[in-house]
């Protein structure tokens, strides 16, 4: 390869950070272009966060919006219709169509652990339940549930789930109590459907 020749001064405190990288690149050539790499690298990847994105994050990493918001959230739950909800999430099937923009792609094409990983992710961006995860019981998935919200909140939570599982063609069991959900989704070939409340 071609050397070019340069010279530069620089500040003591540069010159320092040099010197500490003198031992593991060898030469402070070595140390500049491995600077310059890295400085190259770091450009091409990803382009700085838009305004909104910036607040998404926020809201995902910061429980005040969840703070703020849980008592209208909870008069919502409270003075709820469930049974136009339960016909709304039919027709509309919000969680379906949000893992679908997650994934990018149909929900049919998506695996059932990349439907659950999606749907944890989600449940905690949300930042209104306190536990979410799930984990492989051989001829089954264990997805757990656990908040704060009130029985309405394990209402509408299960309400989602069902209309999830149902539309994605895995056979489940559902049950819910006034601070928790639970489902044990079969693999392929497993059980039948039922749902408990």
């Amino acid at each position: 390869m071609k050397k070019t020749r340069i010279s530069t001064t620089i500040s003591s405190k540069h010159a320092t950070i040099l010197k500490r990288y003198l031992e593991k690149y060898g030469t402070q050539q070595s140390v500049l272009e491995h600077a310059l790499d890295n400085l190259d690298n770091n450009s091409k990847q990803s382009p700085p966060l838009s305004p909104e994105e910036q607040l998404l994050r926020r809201f995902a990493a910061d429980n005040s919006f969840r703070t703020v918001m849980n008592g209208a959230f909870l008069w919502l739950l409270a003075t709820a219709d469930f049974g136009l909800c339960e016909k709304l999430v039919e027709k509309e099937k919000p969680m379906e169509y949000t893992l679908e923009f997650v994934h990018q792609k149909p929900l049919k094409d998506c695996s059932l652990t990349e439907v659950l990983d999606g749907l944890v992710l989600v449940l905690r961006m949300s930042n209104w339940y306190d536990t979410i995860n799930y984990s492989d019981e051989g001829d089954y998935y264990m997805l757990r549930v656990y908040h704060s919200i009130g029985i309405n909140g394990s209402k509408t939570s299960k309400m989602f789930g069902d209309s999830l599982f149902n539309t994605y063609g895995v056979k489940f069991e559902s049950t819910m109590s006034e601070k928790t959900v639970f489902y044990k989704i079969y693999k392929k070939g497993q059980e039948k459907q039922t749902n408990k409340t």
